[in-house]
Order: structure tokens, then C-alpha cells, then sequence
């Protein structure tokens, strides 16, 4: 594996952890203290939306992985 695949797929993951980890334990938890309607269904969006990204990224991964 080449030295810029390699430094690729690291950067990807720490752009996915990062924005894992800045969604669930700082954006989330706000809009639920916060309690308005719009808040909770935002939270609720953004974590289907985030949903749908991480499965798209495994099925992504599962296909390039193939020979």
C-alpha cells in the first residue's frame, strides 16, 4: 500500500470520527436539553442522516475491498 493511499484512508477516518464524536456528545445532547420541537426533529434527522452516511461509507468500503 502506497504512502498517499494510506494517509487517504487515515485522514477519511479521522474525518469520520471526528464528526461522529462532535454529533453525538455536542450536538445532540444540546437539542435535547434545549427541548423545542425543532430541535428534537433536527437531532432526529441529522442521526438518520448520519445513519445513511456510515452505511453508504461500509458499502463503499465492501465493494472496493472486492478483487
Amino acid at each position: 500500500m502506497s504512502a498517499k493511499k494510506l494517509f487517504e484512508i487515515l485522514v477519511g477516518l479521522l474525518a469520520y470520527l471526528l464528526t461522529t464524536l462532535l454529533w453525538f456528545y455536542y450536538a445532540v445532547p444540546s437539542m435535547w436539553e434545549s427541548g423545542t420541537e425543532a430541535a428534537l426533529i433536527t437531532a432526529g434527522f441529522g442521526s438518520m442522516l448520519w445513519l445513511c452516511a456510515t452505511a453508504c461509507s461500509v458499502i463503499y468500503i465492501i465493494q472496493r475491498a472486492r478483487p
